[in-house]
């Protein structure tokens, strides 16, 4: 006698694709399926061919998730406080205790190990940061800040510019290890990322690379006093799906010129674009966490 499916799983209006809550949520597919997979924090229905299906309830669990870690909840710990287990005042007890706050924690390690120079516990708080959180998140609270501060610090403190040459050689080694292990595991779309301003923005433009490559796609980088002008030969040579460009003063005219004569869309970060206006140029969002799921909207609909 065969089993009849649930109520719940033969509603298809109730049920949604991990590409759908990734939309919803902001967060990628790969930490969705690691919050589920190390940390139970989901149980989604599973179709006969082994998909996931997430419920109205998943999908509020995880924007439950992501209110949490904003509050500085390690993720270990978010199952609990979920299934009251442990009362989420239990965890904030005082905001002045070192692990309670997990960035102030992270970040007063990372400083320590910076100023001893210290590359191997300097990667061990790497590697337990983004162990517990996002990439994305890391980059966010912890990874830009602490960049942004001694750069700024070297400037009046001439000092303490090894500082930030250490770290900086960390973040350039670390991230682009990274970038190349993700990369190599990558089956989606090929994009090619290129930062026309590799002496102020290779952090920036690896954390990029990293995301997108974790998301799937396979990114082609080029960071070395690249300029428009040296992208004609690279896209005779090999078919792209996107075009993303970093840079503070990009030539759209340009821009739009390698666009047309190649029929690839482009996302540009520190030039305003008007999408209105040209439908296949766009703004690469700010915030990592939306790179992807801009970049899906937009190669989604010109595939359909």
């Amino acid at each position: 006698m065969r089993t009849k499916p649930s109520t719940e799983l033969t509603n298809a209006a109730a049920l949604f694709p991990i590409g759908t809550v990734s939309e919803q949520t902001g967060v990628n597919s790969v930490t969705l399926r690691a919050w589920e997979r190390r940390y139970g924090l989901i149980k989604p229905h599973r179709t006969p061919k082994g998909h996931r299906l997430y419920s109205e309830h998943d999908v509020e669990r995880v924007k439950q998730v992501l209110v949490l870690l904003e509050q500085g909840i390690p993720v270990s710990r978010v199952r609990d406080v979920l299934d009251n287990r442990v009362a989420p005042p239990a965890l904030r007890l005082a905001s002045s205790v070192e692990t309670d706050d997990p960035w102030r924690h992270y970040r007063q390690q990372m400083v320590r190990f910076i100023h001893r120079m210290d590359m191997r516990l300097l990667e061990q708080t790497f590697n337990e940061a983004v162990s517990l959180y996002s990439l994305e998140l890391v980059a966010k609270k912890l990874l830009q800040p602490l960049y942004h501060d001694l750069a700024q610090q070297q400037q009046w403190l001439s000092a303490t510019t090894a500082d930030y040459a250490f770290f900086h050689e960390f973040l350039c080694a670390r991230l682009s290890s990274r970038y190349l292990q993700h990369n190599s595991r990558a089956n989606g779309k090929r994009l090619l990322l290129v930062n026309t301003q590799a002496t102020t923005k290779h952090v920036e433009t690896l954390l990029l690379a990293n995301t997108l490559s974790q998301h799937g796609y396979l990114v082609s980088l080029l960071s070395h006093y690249i300029t428009l002008e040296h992208l004609p030969l690279v896209l005779e040579r090999t078919a792209f799906s996107a075009l993303l460009v970093l840079g503070d003063a990009v030539n759209l005219t340009q821009l739009q010129s390698l666009i047309t004569l190649y029929h690839l869309p482009a996302f540009v970060s520190g030039t305003e674009i008007n999408s209105l206006a040209n439908q296949h140029l766009h703004n690469l969002p700010s915030e990592l966490a939306e790179v992807s799921q801009a970049l899906d909207l937009v190669l989604e609909t010109a595939v359909a």
